[in-house]
């Protein structure tokens, strides 16, 4: 229906310029849902990762080089990736140069950016440059240090005072919390009444006692390994006994298992501190894959929100999209196939030696990453749920005050399509599972004493018995010395090439 000019009526007029209003909104919030993405290099990261499982390392690199090509973003945890490659190719050189620069870079990127942090209420935790978690920024600088001894090591020392700095900085941390504790647990018995004097003691109040019994914590396994580095530096410098010592009490404070199997298998000293004409062999393998962080749902956060929400459409002007998606954050997964502790077994005697005159050797475990990213999980998943409650609580009030500059009323068309394009909005909401995805899951350790010269080291997997294939490597001990040999074994086989490092160096090919 029209009037006499043509024109249509007031109430068609306004019903048109609420729909255009809605759809203007709609659209705003649909943008700002896509503004995250389509991670379209996951699926070649995915390729890379079950590449190296296989020993293919060119086809994992390839893989690996696609996903930072389609990458905007993702660059810098994806070249965490790229240095394991460059480890397991016998690139050393390549890997500690690709650790050290990342350090310095995701260190930087620990710092808050105001644009980021906005863009990350408007989205989710994705739009912050990653920096790495705390365990895997520890063990960035545990690779550096390792690349560096198997290397031509003249960053080593460096790497190993900045260890025993980030050693000493958390165990300030850990004193802090305990004394906070312990201050916070102070009894303070409460005043009697006056018919109470007479068979009430006075006033007793009691007072906190120093700090001495200071625990560390499975997150804090990283800084086992980078005490057993900073020891084994260390311990080739006659002049830096007390240095050495400290480290080595460091190894069994952050990993008290580890220490006492040392301890228990008496596998020999380190460097200076054998035997006159004696060195060390230090057999180092990095196992499995570290977990995958997934997508977990708080649930119980999800209906609070819901409830609360249900409360302010009842008694505010306003309604509020109803809490539909769940509130999301990453949890770790173990992932792969990761062999168990005391799988590799490694013999070492003289070159040509028969079995039997061969030592055997005892590995033990220094870092459990899978322990290590579980421990994180629990450490920080209130804060973490505490992020995405705020983003939450935002978004709705964004659209709140949409509909009051709107004048939109309640139970209109606008009113609902904007309550649904909320609802997408905060679906569109993706838990942070980004991580450094080669990272080993475990990394263990055997060590032993041997007099300088030329010895052999053979390794195997002993799951699969007589039918393995043997590695063989030849080393050279030097008096006073440390030699390392490191080898990678992500799933069931090992991986690249065997380094040999420190007083002497070589890269092994991985036999078949």
């Amino acid at each position: 229906m029209y009037d006499a000019v043509g024109h249509p009526p007031r109430f068609i007029q306004r019903l048109r310029r609420l729909a255009q209003s809605c759809g203007n909104c709609i659209a705003w919030l649909s943008v700002v849902c896509l503004c995250g993405g389509c991670h379209n290099w996951q699926k070649s990261h995915e390729v890379a990762i079950a590449n190296f499982g296989h020993g293919d390392i060119q086809v994992s690199r390839a893989a690996l080089k696609e996903s930072q090509d389609k990458s905007r973003t993702e660059k810098k945890f994806l070249e965490l990736d790229a240095g394991i490659l460059d480890l397991a190719s016998g690139n050393v050189t390549q890997a500690e140069s690709q650790f050290r620069t990342l350090r310095r870079e995701l260190e930087h990127l620990e710092q808050k950016d105001v644009t980021e942090q906005a863009t990350s209420m408007m989205t989710d935790s994705r739009a912050i440059a990653y920096s790495g978690r705390d365990f895997e920024r520890q063990m960035i600088l545990n690779m550096a240090l390792l690349t560096s001894v198997l290397g031509d090591g003249q960053d080593a020392f460096a790497y190993s005072l900045q260890a025993t700095e980030a050693a000493n900085s958390r165990r300030t941390m850990l004193a802090d919390a305990a004394k906070k504790a312990s201050e916070s647990s102070v009894v303070v018995e409460a005043a009697p009444t006056p018919d109470q004097i007479d068979v009430i003691s006075p006033v007793s109040h009691v007072v906190p006692q120093p700090v001495t019994n200071i625990v560390a914590a499975p997150l804090d396994q990283p800084l086992a390994l980078s005490s057993y580095l900073s020891t084994a530096v260390q311990s080739e410098q006659s002049m830096r006994q007390d240095e050495t010592e400290r480290a080595l009490e460091d190894i069994g404070f952050w990993n008290p298992a580890f220490r006492r199997h040392d301890q228990a298998s008496s596998q020999g000293e380190f460097g200076t501190r054998c035997q006159l004409g004696n060195g060390t062999l230090h057999v180092i393998t990095l196992v499995g894959k570290a977990p995958l962080w997934v997508s977990e749902s708080a649930v119980p956060t999800s209906a609070a929100l819901l409830i609360a929400d249900r409360i302010i459409s009842a008694t505010g002007k306003h309604t509020l999209p109803p809490t539909i998606a769940a509130v999301k954050i990453a949890r770790p997964e173990i992932y792969g196939h990761t062999l168990p502790t005391g799988s590799v077994q490694c013999f070492v005697g003289p070159p040509g030696a028969a079995g039997a005159a061969s030592k055997p050797l005892t590995f033990s475990t220094v870092v459990d990453v899978n322990e290590v990213a579980m421990a994180s999980y629990h450490e920080h998943r209130d804060a973490e749920i505490a992020k995405v409650v705020t983003r939450r609580v935002l978004k709705k009030g964004t659209v709140y005050v949409l509909k009051e500059a709107q004048n939109i009323h309640n139970n209109t068309f606008v009113d609902l399509g904007i309550n649904v394009a909320g609802v997408v909005w905060e679906a569109m909401e993706q838990a942070d599972t980004r991580s450094w995805r080669l990272l080993p899951a475990r990394i263990d350790i055997a060590r032993t004493e041997l007099p300088a010269g030329q010895w052999s080291a053979k390794l195997r997997l002993s799951q699969y018995g007589a039918s393995g294939a043997v590695q063989t490597i030849p080393v050279h001990i030097a008096d006073g010395r440390n030699t390392y040999i490191v080898c990678l074994i992500p799933d069931q086989q090992f991986t690249g090439n065997i380094l040999v490092g420190g007083a002497d160096n070589a890269t092994i090919p991985v036999s078949r």
